[in-house]
C-alpha cells in the first residue's frame, strides 16, 4: 500500500511559495535518511535543502564524488532560515531521532517506520506506508511528478534501499519492481550499486578493531534462536553482519558513545520470519532503560545511558520475554 501521494503534493504546493522548506534527515544519517532527504530536497527545487546534524560512514562513502546539497547541523546551534516556511523529515519515527530542536513551523512526516518512542506535534502531516524503505517512498513521489533521475539522485536511492533492506533480505511487496523502475529510469545497473557499498575501504586498524569484536563475542541460546553479542570500538554494522555470517540468528554489537552506549542489531531472515523484529525489541529495551531506539524487523538500533553488564541483562531478559513463551 502507498502513502499518500496527493497529500505530500499538496502541502509542498502550500507551503514553498511562502518561504524555503527544510528536509531534515535523522541523528544517525544512515543512507536512508540521506538519500531520501537529498534526492526528495532536490526534486522539489531550489527552495528546498537537505540538512541534519551527522552523515554517516556508509553514507558519506556513496556521497564522495557527488556535488550535492546537504547542509550539516550544529546540534548545540541549529541554524536555521528564519523565513522558513516548513519542514520535512524524512526517514524518522520520532522527534528524539532528529538531535536538535525543530522550530515551530509547518512540519510533514516521510517515513517507512511503524513504531515511535515519543510523538510528533499536533497538526504535523505523517505520511507513512508499507515500504522497506523511505527512499521508495521518495522514488513514488517523483514518478507520480512525472520528474526525472539523474544518476548520483538513482545511485542514492538504489543505495539506500539496498542497505535499508539489508541487501533485500527484508524487503517488502513492491521493493524490488520500485528498484527496477529507478534502474531503468536512470540506465544503472543495480549490481555496480551493491559493488560500491560493498567495496571494502578498511584500514589495518579497522581491520583488527573488527576482528577482536568477533573474536569476544558470547554466545547465548534464547529459545531456539543462537543470539551473539559483543563490544566493538569501530564499525559495529560490519561486525554484526560478521557474526550473521558466523551462523547466529541476531547480533547485538555496543560501543561507547558518550555518555552512554549505542547498542545495533542485527537479524537473519531465518529469525525474521520465526518472529524476531529487532525494531519491537529496541522499543522495549527503550520502555526498561530509556534512551532512544527503533528499527526493522531485520536492523535496529537503541542508545543511552547505562553500562555494559546493565544493557546486557535486559537484552537478554527483553529477547526471553518476547521469545520464548
Amino acid at each position: 500500500m502507498s502513502f499518500d501521494l496527493q497529500a505530500l503534493s499538496d502541502w509542498i504546493s502550500f507551503h514553498t511559495p511562502n518561504g524555503p522548506i527544510a528536509v531534515v534527515t535523522h541523528k544517525n544519517g544512515d543512507m536512508d535518511t540521506i538519500g531520501s532527504g537529498i534526492v526528495l530536497a532536490s526534486a522539489i527545487g531550489n527552495n528546498a535543502k537537505a540538512c541534519g546534524i551527522h552523515i554517516g560512514s556508509l553514507a558519506m562513502k556513496i556521497l564522495n564524488g557527488m556535488v550535492v546539497d546537504y547542509q550539516q547541523i550544529d546540534a548545540t546551534r541549529p541554524s536555521l532560515p528564519r523565513t522558513l516556511s516548513g519542514i520535512i523529515v524524512v526517514d524518522c519515527a520520532s522527534p528524539s531521532q532528529i538531535g536538535f530542536k525543530l522550530p515551530d513551523v509547518p512540519l510533514c512526516v516521510l517515513d517507512h517506520h511503524s513504531a515511535a518512542s515519543d510523538e510528533w506535534p499536533d497538526k504535523t502531516l505523517e505520511l507513512t506506508g508499507n515500504y522497506s524503505s523511505t527512499a521508495e517512498m521518495v522514488w513514488d513521489w517523483i514518478k507520480a511528478q512525472g520528474l526525472g533521475l539523474e544518476a548520483d539522485q538513482a545511485t542514492l536511492l538504489l543505495a539506500a534501499i539496498i542497505s535499508d533492506t539489508g541487501r533485500f533480505k527484508h524487503s517488502r511487496p513492491g521493493c524490488h519492481r520500485r528498484v527496477a523502475e529507478i534502474c531503468e529510469e536512470s540506465g544503472l545497473d543495480i549490481v555496480d550499486v551493491i559493488e560500491q557499498i560493498e567495496s571494502e575501504d578498511l584500514n589495518q586498524s579497522q581491520r583488527i578493531s573488527i576482528h577482536k569484536a568477533v573474536s569476544r563475542s558470547k554466545i547465548q541460546e534464547v529459545g531456539k534462536h543462537m543470539i551473539s553479542i559483543t563490544r566493538a570500538g569501530t564499525n559495529e554494522g560490519v561486525v554484526a553482519h560478521a557474526l550473521l555470517a558466523s551462523g547466529a540468528h541476531a547480533s547485538f554489537v555496543y560501543k561507547k558513545n558518550s555518555p552512554g552506549l549505542r547498542l545495533s542489531a542485527r537479524a537473519s531472515r531465518t529469525a525474521t520470519n520465526q518472529g524476531i523484529h529487532l525494531g519491537h525489541l529496541m522499543e522495549s529495551i527503550v520502555h526498561r532503560l530509556g534512551g532512544e531506539g527503533g528499527g526493522h524487523a531485520g536492523a535496529a538500533g537503541w542508545s543511552g545511558i547505562c553500562d555494559e553488564v546493565e544493557l546486557e541483562s535486559v537484552l537478554l531478559a527483553t529477547l526471553s520475554a518476547e521469545l520464548i513463551e
